[in-house]
């Protein structure tokens, strides 16, 4: 999965995807200059190649705007798509360093922008360069990994394909991040793009909140079914279970008392995810502060988790742990892991390139929503729904906007619909 494209919230003065690419960061300020001066810059407009299979490379691309997609011909003239490229990454790399034609192609699937080394250039200023040549061996190397892989999606058993939803986690380690708000506000936006299709899960079981926000009452919960039976429950079925947002947003609260709350397992979780998932093209999960089974089992699960974290510096411990589990414990690979600095109050505290430089992570911010999130849960109103211009309201507009579109693009790379 490609990083999360977030660049429009980065913090500015950051640097741009291009300065941060490794091509260029793995070089000494001097040959970066030198390098940086014998790039060309090429532009290509949605849905026009930046190369086809049997050109010849004759220059590496390093992409500085847009997206890119990298497909090849199968028999017969159809398309596979093998994967989608951003913002700071190379293309073409396989051939240009072969000194082979394209085998694949590359279009832009929006407006984009490329760096283009000529070969000449290459040679005479990193054909010797260590740390890049094996930089590059190690790009070539993971990508034909993601091509097999995605070659196999091809055959994959019905019911793998049949899973079809996109899962979006969103965690905090401590209370009072906002993580119910940013949640809510999220799937709701997710379903006014999404009609129908689009349900939050919420597992904070001892103190879930969703449903209070929005003035709706529960009719069943998770822990009130057994493993076995969500795993085969169709969408009549699960309609049972669901409540139904004006937005059409579905919610699944997963319990109505903390002591029912309890007793929700890993095997719930799961079950419940497998049915939701071949129900609705996007889950949105409200997890637990805690690092209970109910957590890991959502975590293990999601295709993206959202980390929000509030401007304090005590959450930069707390932070360094999680990343901690994340990498040491639970293998969650850090292109699934997205952060976010929320300003629930209107304190500033720590700053965002202070995040940013403790974590050498990008991260985006919310900014402080005022009053209008704690008063729209007092009426039962989304917020998304009354204040569309409030900072939270646009930010998880904008995290629908991209989650949709890294959704669309993993379900191609899985060989599923879309």
């Amino acid at each position: 999965m490609p990083p999360w494209p977030f660049s429009r919230r980065r913090e500015e003065g950051a640097g741009n995807a291009v300065d941060r690419a490794p091509l260029l960061a793995l070089l000494e300020a001097d040959l970066r200059q030198r390098v940086r001066r014998r790039m060309s810059r090429r532009k290509i407009a949605a849905g026009k190649p930046l190369y086809r299979p049997g050109d010849v490379a004759d220059a590496l691309y390093l992409i500085e705007s847009g997206r890119l997609r990298v497909f090849m011909h199968q028999r017969g003239g159809a398309e596979l798509v093998l994967q989608f490229l951003g913002a700071g990454e190379v293309v073409g790399e396989a051939a240009f360093m072969a000194e082979a034609p394209y085998v694949t192609g590359a279009v832009a699937i929006e407006d984009a922008t490329v760096l283009a080394l000529a070969r000449r250039d290459f040679d005479d200023l990193l054909g010797t360069h260590e740390a890049l040549l094996h930089y590059l061996a190690t790009v070539i190397a993971a990508r034909q990994e993601r091509a097999n892989a995605r070659l196999a999606a091809e055959s994959a058993p019905e019911e793998t394909l049949a899973l079809r939803g996109y899962v979006t986690a969103v965690y905090s380690p401590r209370g009072g991040a906002g993580v119910t708000t940013l949640a809510l506000n999220l799937a709701i936006a997710l379903a006014e793009r999404h009609p129908d299709d689009a349900v939050l899960l919420d597992l904070d079981v001892l103190f879930g909140h969703t449903l209070l926000n929005l003035r709706l009452e529960a009719r069943g919960v998770l822990a009130q079914v057994g493993p076995n039976t969500l795993r085969g429950l169709d969408r009549g079925g699960l309609e049972h279970y669901l409540i139904k947002h004006a937005s059409s947003l579905r919610i699944f609260p997963a319990a109505t008392t903390p002591e029912e709350g309890q007793s929700i397992t890993d095997a719930h979780v799961r079950s419940g995810l497998t049915a939701l998932r071949r129900n609705f093209g996007h889950i949105v999960i409200d997890l637990p502060h805690a690092f209970n089974e109910v957590t890991l089992a959502g975590l293990d699960l999601a295709d993206r988790v959202l980390v929000v974290a509030t401007p304090e510096s005590t959450v930069l411990h707390d932070l360094a742990e999680v990343r901690r589990i994340f990498g040491d414990v639970l293998r969650v690979p850090p292109e699934r892991v997205s952060y976010a600095l929320n300003h629930p109050q209107a304190y500033a505290g720590l700053t965002l390139s202070e995040f940013t430089s403790a974590t050498a992570t990008p991260w985006i911010e919310i900014g402080h929503g005022g009053d209008a999130p704690t008063a729209a849960a007092l009426r039962g109103d989304s917020l998304i729904g009354t204040r569309p211009s409030n900072p939270v309201s646009r930010a998880a507009a904008v995290l629908a906007d991209e989650i949709t579109r890294e959704a669309r693009e993993v379900a191609t790379l899985a060989g599923r619909a879309v």
